[in-house]
């Protein structure tokens, strides 16, 4: 696990309505109306010691909801918004291949009314010139050659014929084919416009939930702080970087594994994905998937076994005893045959196949390109968050991330986070988090499924983003607990 210093967005790492862990704290149950303390009520609660902690635990539990608040219903606004960027994406796509398709239905009717009207007229030609060619050899006479002329050129023409009818069925087909392609492709348009305009408006409700969190928020969260401060005899900046502590738990993002994800890598990790799904990213709130673990290495194949040893050669037979009378040597015993070679050793058997190899890893970032893509998004710095904006007055994550490398001739992707993630993947450019460098693009969401948000990073922990609705393009640190543990390098 890799720790990074946590965003200067506070976080919680409650959910609304949830214990804060800290000191026995208790977030309010709901935030539609919290029952603020009055400056009235922090001056008498100093009188005693025991209200005193009580009033200081009941406000910072009020900031810690507020907090959990707004990064709930933050992540939330960018979940949506990633689903309708997706949605949006296949309906981009169907209205293209509508267009193409009812383009080629066009020509090829066209082609097929020029095919039947060329048949027509010959079919009528040939219709005029028949007749009795045994009478006209009769009658002609000496015109009789000229007339065989004829028919072996009508011949050829009733060839000729054939072809062009052949051709008028085949392009009527083509057309009748083409057409029906295009009318189902109508109707799927059709269905996934009407996915799109719902996961639109759900985007757009959970959008205002955000805002309005993030405005409640801002609305009490300094005097709740000057509150607090009173109550402890600090000050405000020091109960802010409490409170912080309390909601913004240092950053741990899993150790990405040597090698690069496939794009078709097996999703065999959702699953621990999904049950890790109740953990929550600071500085946006709903719970998102982990990063799922990386692959694990095919195991390795078993060493053969050892050859086992040859035999060892046998014995020489014993000499003969002596006889009264020599005798001939008996005949030497036939050699005994080679012991059989070892038998080789059986192949190992081969490792599981492992999915199609990774793509390399990115080389080292292009630094004039990188540069060029943080400038770009710095400019942006103070422009608002607007679902769907892509510049130059609003922006959301992935359009600031589109453009900015737009504007250095780099292409990453359509407009939403997960195509940008994989189109940097099927270009083998994803290196591990542990190797981020200024330039490279971070993912939240899930490692093997749909990713929420992302950032350019630009040094130091820090990140240069479109955090959500009713926020501003801004440098903040690093954030969350769902970074995927690879990052993009469109630079490479």
């Amino acid at each position: 696990m890799t720790p990074v210093r946590a965003s200067t967005v506070a976080v919680s790492t409650v959910a609304i309505g949830a214990l804060a862990v800290t000191g026995g704290i208790v977030a309010p149950a709901a935030f539609g109306a919290p029952d603020y303390p009055s400056w009235d009520d922090v001056q008498q609660a100093k009188a005693g010691e025991a209200s005193t902690r009580a009033a200081a635990d009941r406000i910072t539990g009020l900031l810690v909801g507020l907090q959990s608040a707004a990064d709930s219903t933050g992540i939330l606004a960018l979940q949506k918004g990633e689903a309708y960027a997706q949605a949006r994406i296949e309906l981009d796509a169907a209205t293209e291949k509508v267009e193409q398709l009812t383009g080629q239905a066009e020509d090829a009717s066209d082609r097929a009314l020029t095919s039947r009207m060329r048949a027509g007229l010959l079919a009528s030609h040939l219709a005029r010139a028949g007749g009795d060619a045994s009478m006209k050899l009769f009658l002609s006479g000496a015109d009789a050659d000229d007339l065989l002329y004829q028919l072996g050129t009508a011949s050829k023409l009733t060839e000729s014929a054939q072809g062009i009818y052949d051709e008028a069925v085949a392009d009527r087909n083509t057309a009748h084919s083409l057409g029906e392609q295009a009318a189902v492709a109508k109707t799927e348009r059709a269905e996934l416009a009407e996915l799109a305009e719902a996961a639109l408006e759900e985007a757009d409700a959970a959008a205002a939930s955000a805002q309005a969190a993030l405005a409640e928020q801002l609305r009490k969260n300094d005097e709740l702080l000057a509150q607090l401060a009173l109550l402890k005899n600090t000050t405000a900046e020091l109960e802010a970087q409490y409170i912080a502590g309390i909601t913004r738990p240092a950053v741990e993002v899993p150790a990405a594994s040597a090698s690069v994800p496939r794009e078709d890598a097996a999703v065999e990790g959702d699953a621990e994905a999904d049950e890790d799904s109740d953990r929550t990213a600071p500085g946006s709130g709903a719970a998102a998937p982990s990063p799922a673990a990386s692959t694990p290495a095919a195991p390795a194949a078993p060493s053969p076994r050892p050859a086992d040893p040859a035999p060892a050669a046998p014995a020489p037979p014993p000499a003969p005893a002596p006889a009264p009378r020599p005798a001939p040597a008996p005949a030497p015993a036939p050699p005994a045959p080679a012991p059989a070679p070892a038998p080789r050793p059986a192949p190992a058997p081969p490792a599981p196949a492992p999915a199609p190899a990774p793509s390399p890893g990115a080389g080292a970032p292009n630094a004039s390109i990188a540069q060029g893509a943080i400038a770009f998004a710095r400019a942006q710095i103070g422009k608002p968050y607007q679902l769907g904006g892509a510049g130059p007055a609003v922006w959301d994550c992935s359009g600031l991330m589109m453009k900015a490398y737009g504007s250095v001739g780099v292409y990453i992707g359509a407009h939403g986070v997960t195509s940008q993630y994989n189109t940097l993947q099927s270009q083998g450019k994803l290196v591990p988090f542990s190797q981020r460098r200024p330039g490279d693009i971070i993912f939240w969401g899930s490692l093997n499924g749909s990713k929420y948000h992302d950032a350019i990073y630009i040094g130091g922990d820090q990140i240069i983003a479109a955090p959500k609705p009713g926020d501003v393009v801004k440098q903040q640190y690093l954030w969350g607990n769902d970074i995927v543990p690879f990052v993009g390098r469109p630079s490479a």
